[in-house]
């Protein structure tokens, strides 16, 4: 794939003149879950993310989370993954469709000890509709330089009254199974990720329950980082500000 192609898709796709708006949000969650897997040592992780979106349809989001120095497997380094995705998101009746790329970063961890790279880039696609939406994410080399992945991923989200919405997650992680890209030991090469619970919001802020975990593949070779658990999570947007091309 060719990461540059797709951003300067992406990017001649909003030349057209039009408003670009700024939003963020922090959150505190008690334990960072990326793909089923603890990312925080199954603890607390604080979190934040920026998004400039374009008028036309072009965004970009700048995420940032603590984690734990185990997610690298770098010891004594600076605990934060720092994402940067550039997208673009549209309508087609009643469908939403996003595709983009993504970068994730870890500073720090990088061709430190055992000289391993372990930012790695993704390009994404998605579509939604009436609170389904299904999406998939390729990275030609993955977290570690482990070679290539796949995820395949279904979510649904309902409101179940005026004041609480029920959320459901799951998602396939699917290996290049050769060697020093197989994350799962033996002859496995893929697994499950799931991710079910409550949302609702008091006083501006947006309060989440949830149960999240991996499948047992999964769990044999992570351990409990992949076992499933209680999440909770208090999370705040906020508006920043509008500006207006001529």
């Amino acid at each position: 794939l060719s990461y540059a192609v797709v951003v300067a898709s992406l990017m001649a796709a909003g030349v057209a003149q039009a408003a670009v708006t700024s939003t963020g949000s922090v959150a505190l969650t008690s334990d960072y879950l990326f793909r089923g897997i603890s990312q925080s040592d199954e603890g607390m992780a604080i979190q934040g993310s920026l998004t400039l979106n374009h008028d036309s349809g072009v965004y970009f989001t700048a995420w940032a989370s603590s984690i734990a120095e185990q997610a690298t497997t770098e010891p004594e380094q600076a605990g934060v993954e720092v994402d940067t995705l550039l997208g673009y998101a549209f309508k087609s009746g009643e469908v939403t469709y996003d595709v983009g790329v993504m970068r994730y970063n870890y500073p720090g961890a990088d061709n430190k000890t055992n000289a391993t790279r372990y930012s790695y880039n993704e390009v994404y696609a998605s579509a939604a509709v009436a609170g389904a939406k299904v999406g998939v994410a390729v990275s030609d080399d993955y977290f570690g330089e482990t070679g290539k992945f796949l995820y395949v991923y279904a979510d649904y989200g309902v409101a179940l009254n005026d004041k609480v919405n029920l959320v459901t997650h799951v998602g396939w992680n699917k290996f290049d199974n050769d060697g020093n890209a197989n994350f799962l030991g033996g002859t496995s090469d893929a697994y499950f990720d799931y991710k079910v619970g409550l949302n609702t919001t008091v006083a501006g802020l947006t309060l989440e329950a949830a149960y999240i975990g991996a499948d047992s593949i999964a769990e044999a070779t992570y351990g409990s980082p992949a076992y499933g658990r209680a999440v909770f999570t208090a999370s705040k947007s906020f508006y920043i500000v509008a500006l207006h091309q001529n």
